[in-house]
């Protein structure tokens, strides 16, 4: 897969693409650990996150939950085409639905968003689907499994 071209100031050396990806999978690593892997010393390491940070490369730090064990083991994408976006409403229903938005896309083509969403129940989702038709046709597929990408 091919990388995106990054303009000048946004540039980042191998050691920054090492960072990043340690700390995509192992986003709690102390600096001394990750400096470690690196051959850098934990402030070295810090600085240089920080400049990720300011370049807006890194934008946030996150947990990825486990959603079937926490209680919601229905995991479903679900497409919306609609006639004319409504990105605010649905936006604000999204938020305030009760279930688990993993992602909420804008995309191109004859479907508008894409929703990858969990749920505790089918009665929930069918709940949600329902609520979902005022903005627009629905299409769900149900996730059968998360495959592993092996480490590169």
């Amino acid at each position: 897969m091919r990388r995106a071209k990054l303009d000048k100031k946004n540039k980042v050396d191998q050691v920054d693409e090492q960072i990043i990806h340690i700390l995509r999978h192992q986003g709690r690593i102390t600096l001394q650990e990750l400096g470690e892997k690196v051959h850098l010393s934990g402030q070295a390491v810090k600085n240089r996150i920080e400049k990720l940070e300011d370049k807006g490369i890194i934008q946030q730090y996150t947990v990825n939950v486990n959603c079937p064990v926490y209680g919601y083991p229905l995991h479903s994408l679900i497409r919306l085409e609609a006639g004319i976006p409504q990105k605010t409403p649905l936006v604000v229903f999204l938020a305030q639905c009760g279930c688990q938005v993993l992602h909420c896309y804008q995309i191109t083509g004859r479907q508008v968003y894409v929703l990858d969403m969990f749920f505790q129940s089918v009665e929930e989702q069918e709940r949600i689907l329902v609520q979902l038709q005022k903005y627009g046709i629905c299409t769900v597929d149900m996730v059968l499994k998360n495959l592993e990408l092996p480490e590169t």
